[in-house]
């Protein structure tokens, strides 16, 4: 593992390096990009929350991008797609770049991405009644097995985002816990005409491995910060990890609040929704943004 990051650090720098040279001499001619881009995976797309504006990717009208553009009086460039990992969202990024909306004019760029890294989704679909217990056993296992990759994985994303956006601030978000405190069980939907119902075990796994995938993400950052002080004397200062945690805390699935994250829903048009942020959610991810791009 250990040579694994390394060998991605020295990627990485090599690539700020590439880069910085190449900007320069792309100041002579007029500069691309849009002014605000959005990269990630579902949460980024907004998922569940109806209407669509790219059924393929479901990606939301309502998603924090949107949401956060208005704050900021300004409209975004969204490649945030459903079920993106890492990999795929460094590809949105270059997808991005090779049609002139990422480039030296962005000066916003938000990143949510990880969590497919690990296969949640299995985990909990496994782990709800759907598959046997060893089966669940070893989601989790593979699961947690999987989270240290998230963070050179993260490192190197944002250092790819660096040299096609060279003046951009990038944010990185993480994820919000999707359950409050639960002492029995927890009804989080229903499927097949019957409740869907989360043991108290369960449910603060679920939460622990999200603090887990967080602290993966923001280990990441501070990979590529590493590198990038490695070359340059100091930190990228227009470089943020976001936790979203607190902003979302009293607002989970059983919490007492009101909830910010959608249940298990298997009607027309609500599949989607299950375990995602709903539209209060989006709003609350693109204000805790705004309040740390304010800061």
């Amino acid at each position: 593992m250990k040579r694994r990051i390394l060998a991605a650090l020295a990627a990485l720098a090599l690539g700020i390096t590439t880069a910085l040279g190449a900007s320069s001499a792309a100041t002579a001619a007029e500069p691309t990009g849009a002014p605000y881009v959005a990269i990630g995976d579902s949460e980024a797309a907004g998922t569940g929350n109806m209407p669509y504006v790219d059924e393929t990717c479901k990606r939301s009208k309502k998603a924090y991008p949107v949401l956060l553009g208005d704050d900021l009086g300004t409209s975004v460039v969204s490649a945030a797609c459903a079920g993106a990992n890492t990999t795929q969202v460094a590809g949105q990024a270059s997808a991005l770049a090779g049609m002139g909306q990422l480039g030296p004019a962005t000066q916003l760029v938000t990143i949510t991405a990880g969590i497919n890294d690990i296969q949640w989704q299995t985990v909990l679909a496994l782990c709800s009644g759907a598959g046997t217990p060893a089966a669940c056993e070893a989601a989790k296992a593979a699961a947690v097995a999987a989270i240290p990759g998230i963070a050179p994985a993260i490192a190197q994303l944002v250092g790819l985002v660096r040299t096609l956006a060279p003046n951009a601030y990038i944010v990185v978000t993480g994820y919000p816990l999707l359950f409050g405190q639960v002492t029995g069980t927890c009804t989080v939907g229903a499927s097949g005409g019957a409740p869907v119902k989360l043991t108290a075990e369960l449910t603060a796994e679920v939460n622990a491995g999200i603090v887990g995938i967080n602290a993966a993400i923001s280990s990441g950052v501070g990979l590529y910060q590493q590198a990038y002080a490695d070359l340059f004397g100091a930190p990228d200062p227009k470089v943020e990890y976001v936790d979203v945690t607190a902003g979302f805390a009293g607002h989970g699935l059983c919490d007492t609040g009101d909830r910010w994250i959608s249940g298990v829903s298997a009607g027309k048009g609500t599949v989607d929704r299950g375990f995602h942020a709903n539209a209060a959610g989006q709003q609350a991810w693109a204000s805790i943004i705004q309040v740390a791009l304010a800061g």
